[in-house]
Order: structure tokens, then C-alpha cells, then sequence
């Protein structure tokens, strides 16, 4: 079995590359089963702190296969093979802590407890762009570009796209997004909201390890578990519920290890040893 997905777990750090470059990164099912395991493989060890997600070659993922969608097309639709959102799902109910919802090949990165840093080297087309919508942090290579193509292809928005995007960068520019499929620079893209760095090809990668490399090491694991818990609900809260959350969160965090050794570390003036 070729190896489509890589996975590298190193100083706290866990880098999952996808590696199909000959296809522009594009997904098929043995590549999105890889993929469903590598990100459970790191979602579920106690070794990773954060995750960064990119891909090998010119695109991070280019969509679906093309030889996917045009069996789709013969069989009018036939049978997807990932479940519907919040069924059971063979792989990804491992992350036993997530939100069964978010237990889905191309919104995974929000299921995993961990921060998700997605390190975009190449164009994202399609499922490529919702993965790196549902992760928490993007950075961009400037030659990197996205586009949602759906709507060029007779589809539709996928993976809750129309909810994740509007979060990120409004509800004009979604639809400009998704309606449109145009290509979107990098430079436009930090400028909207969607990326938050945009660096040289040759650059992006080690700045995104530097960057996750800096949170495993000085930033508890716990109270980026609990924030990125906190980020996911406060779509759907009212500021009273986010609010009334974030009083019983520090109370609770106020009795933690990780809390104790912040401030031993910060009056000692030395590197924090956080147990998470």
C-alpha cells in the first residue's frame, strides 16, 4: 500500500504531510482512510501537543479525485463513503472527546483536542479548502492559493463550508467564495481573515514548526484543549452562555497542575514543565 498520508511525531510536535503530489494531493478513498487514521494516530497520543497539516509538492489538496467524481456521476450519486455527520464512524470515534458532528474525514482537524496549524504549500480546491477551514491556524505560501470549485462543478458547499468560512472571513466574502470558485491569492487571503501568515514557499513550513514547536513547549496543553473547546462552542453560544462558560472554565483551571507550575515557572524565571 503506498504511503499517501505521513506522520512524524517529534518534540511535542505531530506533522502529517500528505503525500500524493503526482495527483495535486488530491483525496481518494485509500489516501482518506490513511488520512482518517494518521489524524487519529496523533489526535489520541498523549505526545502531541499540536498538530501541523500540509501537504508535498505544488497543491496541499487539489479536492476530491477526478476518477472519484466521475464514478459518482455514473452512479448518480451512489454511496459516499464517509457517514453523515454525528453517525457512528468506524474511525474517527476514537476522539471520543469531540463532538460526534465533527467526526468527519474533511472537518477533522476540528474534532482533535490539540491546536491545528495548517501549513498551506499549494493550491486548496474543494474538501482540500474545508480541511483547511476546519483547522484553527493557517499559514500560506504567497504562491498558494484556495478556491471552493464546487460551485463549477455542479455541487454544493461541503463539510459545513458555509458555516466554517462565513466565521472566518464574513458572510460577503463567503459567498463571494463559494459562489464564484475563483482562485484566491495568499495576499487576499490574509487580508480577508482566512490565512494568518503568508511567507515564501521555502520558508512556510519551518515557520510553522517553529510556531508549534513554541506552543508545545511553553504553552499548557490543558488550557489550549480547553480554549479550543471554548472557540468551538462560542459559535453557537449567546455572550451570556460564553461568558458564564469561561467563569466555570478558570475555576476549574485554578485547581490544575498546569496552573500551579505557570506561575513556579514565571516567578523562577525558567522554561515551564507542563504536565497537560
Amino acid at each position: 500500500m503506498a504511503d499517501f498520508v505521513e506522520v512524524l511525531v517529534e518534540n511535542g510536535v505531530g506533522l502529517i504531510t500528505l503525500n500524493r503530489p503526482d495527483r495535486m494531493n488530491a483525496m481518494n478513498a485509500e489516501m482518506g482512510e490513511q488520512f482518517e487514521h494518521a489524524m487519529v494516530k496523533v489526535g489520541t497520543s498523549r505526545d502531541v501537543r499540536v498538530v501541523v497539516l500540509t501537504g508535498t509538492g505544488k497543491a496541499f489538496c487539489a479536492g476530491a479525485d477526478m476518477e472519484r467524481l466521475s464514478g459518482l456521476v455514473e452512479t448518480r450519486g451512489g454511496t459516499l463513503s464517509s457517514p453523515p455527520p454525528g453517525a457512528p464512524h468506524p474511525v474517527l470515534d476514537a476522539l471520543a472527546d469531540s463532538p460526534p458532528e465533527f467526526r468527519g474525514r474533511y472537518i477533522v482537524p476540528a474534532a482533535l483536542s490539540q491546536p491545528v496549524i495548517c501549513a498551506l504549500n499549494g493550491v486548496a480546491a474543494g474538501v482540500g479548502l474545508s480541511l483547511a477551514a476546519a483547522c484553527d491556524i493557517r499559514f500560506m505560501a504567497d504562491t498558494a492559493t484556495i478556491t471552493a470549485a464546487f460551485s463549477k462543478r455542479g455541487l454544493t458547499a461541503e463539510a459545513g463550508l458555509a458555516f466554517s468560512l462565513q466565521a472566518l472571513v464574513g458572510a460577503g466574502n463567503a459567498a463571494d467564495i463559494l459562489f464564484s470558485a475563483r482562485k484566491i491569492s495568499a495576499v487576499e487571503c490574509l487580508r480577508i481573515g482566512f490565512a494568518q501568515a503568508v511567507l515564501a514557499p521555502d520558508a512556510l513550513l519551518d515557520h510553522a514548526m517553529t510556531y508549534a514547536r513554541d506552543l508545545a513547549a511553553n504553552v499548557s496543553p490543558y488550557s489550549m484543549r480547553v480554549m479550543k473547546r471554548q472557540l468551538r462552542a462560542a459559535r453557537s453560544q449567546t455572550h451570556a452562555e460564553a461568558l458564564q462558560l469561561a467563569y466555570a472554565e478558570v475555576i476549574e483551571s485554578l485547581k490544575g497542575a498546569d496552573f500551579a507550575e505557570g506561575v513556579a515557572s514565571f516567578k523562577e524565571k525558567r522554561t515551564p514543565r507542563f504536565a497537560g
